[in-house]
C-alpha cells in the first residue's frame, strides 16, 4: 500500500518497518525521511531545485556526491552503477520524464563519531526524477548500512542489511512512486 507524502502531492510504498522520522524531530518541509531503527536503515524523498549544471545523464552522479558530502561521507568516489530508468520501472510518471538510477558506497559515521572505526559501510540506491517545466528533481534515497563499524553507536542496535532485499524494496518504492498534485511544485 502506497503511503502518502508532502500532505498526499506525492505517494509511494514505504516498507511497513519504516517509521516516520517526523514523529520524533524535525524533517525540512522538502523532505520526507523514514528509518528503520531495528536495521538503521534510512529512506529520504527530497524535493529540489532543479540542476542546471549537470546535465540529464550526469545528475544522479551529482545527487550521489551532494549525499556523500551532505554525510560527510571519507570515501564516496564509488559508484557501481548509473543507468536510465524506463517508464515500466517507474510507471506512474509521464512517460517522457528524465529519470535515473545510481548505486554506489559510502563510508559514514554517525553523529559526527571520529574514530575510523566507527564508520559504516553504506549501499546507497539512489533515484533522480526530473521536472524542468517545475524547475525541480525530486531525488530518493535507500541508505543500507551493509558493514557496522566495530566501535560504531549502531552496532548496538542495528543489524547489518541485505542489499538485495534492499534493491527489490527500492524497486517496489520506484514502481509505486506517484505524483497526486503538480501544484506542491508551483511554490
Amino acid at each position: 500500500m502506497a503511503r502518502e507524502l508532502f500532505g498526499g502531492a506525492i505517494s509511494m510504498y514505504i516498507p511497513p518497518s519504516f517509521g516516520d522520522v517526523s514523529d520524533v524531530r524535525n524533517v525540512p518541509d522538502n523532505q520526507e525521511v523514514f528509518t528503520d531503527v531495528n536495521t538503521d536503515q534510512s529512506i529520504i524523498i527530497e524535493i529540489l531545485q532543479f540542476v542546471h549544471q549537470a546535465a540529464n545523464e550526469d545528475v544522479a552522479r551529482y545527487h550521489f556526491d551532494s549525499v556523500a558530502t551532505d554525510n560527510k561521507a571519507e570515501d564516496f568516489s564509488i559508484i557501481h552503477k548509473i543507468t536510465q530508468l524506463t517508464s515500466q520501472e517507474v510507471p506512474n510518471l509521464p512517460p517522457n520524464t528524465p529519470m535515473y538510477f545510481c548505486t554506489g558506497q559510502q563510508s559514514v559515521a554517525k553523529f559526527n563519531e571520529t574514530d575510523l572505526n566507527a564508520h559504516n559501510l553504506v549501499s546507497i540506491y539512489l533515484a533522480v526524477f526530473r521536472f524542468p517545466n517545475y524547475d525541480t528533481d525530486i531525488v530518493i534515497t535507500y541508505n543500507i548500512p551493509i558493514l557496522i563499524g566495530a566501535t560504531s553507536s549502531s552496532r548496538q542496535t542495528a543489524q547489518e542489511g541485505n542489499i538485495q532485499v534492499g534493491l527489490e524494496e527500492f524497486k517496489r518504492m520506484l514502481a509505486t512512486f506517484k505524483v497526486n498534485n503538480y501544484d506542491l511544485f508551483a511554490a
